[in-house]
């Protein structure tokens, strides 16, 4: 999400990247077009975005707030929030501000490129963040953390947890290689989708261990698995 986050961000404001492997951060800053720089370097920065693994979000922030200068906001992008921007934002010094927001997208080439953007002490960027986003092509929504892990649990978990179900019984049922000469359009669509999943599975298997609302969400679809599975099976066989 970094990468797509500086593609999009470059065309409305000066965009630095920074990583552990600065190599890496050169290669990634050339492609996309913009500036690697150090982590030192960042301390000039109006604005630091983490986009880091959420088990290691925690003390990037704490190393951030060392050098950001007065007055400067700290973003994280995160797809699970509460529990997370609460210690983050215990350990936000006076003279910071702090966003934390979502993108629900994963390509700066898709057409409809919305985030859930959550004010947690943004007095003086809150609006000026929305209007950056909003100018680089993002459609901006805000809510709490609370509703967004709420909602995020049926539109993300229960719809993860639906591709990850999928997956094993194909599996189970010895179908992972199918024919090709079965595959249906849909069924082609839906394969795709698994092997998006497959590549993102770390953030995937994160978002269903993290989120609270997550085995409210799971055991529902599961209810509802096995009520349609009696009312199948009810039906009476055609002879």
């Amino acid at each position: 999400m970094g990468r797509c986050m500086a593609y999009l961000l470059k065309g409305v404001s000066e965009v630095m990247i920074n990583s552990r492997d600065f190599r890496q951060a050169k290669k990634v800053a050339r492609k996309i077009g913009v500036k690697a720089c150090s982590f030192e370097d960042l301390s000039n920065s109006d604005i630091i975005i983490a986009t880091v693994p959420s088990e290691i979000l925690l003390e990037v922030a704490k190393k951030a707030f060392q050098i950001m200068k007065e007055g400067s906001l700290f973003v994280d992008v995160s797809s699970v929030k509460c529990g997370i921007i609460e210690e983050i934002a215990n350990l936000l010094p006076p003279k910071l501000e702090y966003i934390s927001l979502h993108p629900l997208f994963a390509s700066p080439r898709v057409k409809i490129k919305n985030v859930i953007m959550i004010p947690i002490n943004a007095k003086n960027w809150n609006e000026r963040l929305e209007e950056l986003l909003i100018k680089a092509g993002m459609r901006v929504g805000k809510c709490s953390a609370e509703e967004h892990d709420k909602i995020m649990a049926a539109y993300q978990v229960a719809h993860h947890f639906t591709y990850l179900s999928l997956k094993e019984t194909l599996k189970k049922m010895n179908f992972e290689n199918m024919q090709e000469i079965f595959i249906t359009h849909s069924l082609r669509k839906t394969l795709a989708v698994l092997r998006l999943i497959e590549r993102n599975i770390k953030t995937v298997e994160e978002i269903q261990r993290m989120n609270k609302f997550a085995s409210i969400a799971r055991r529902i679809f599961i209810q509802e698995a096995k009520r349609l599975d009696e009312s199948y099976s009810s039906w009476r066989q055609i002879k």
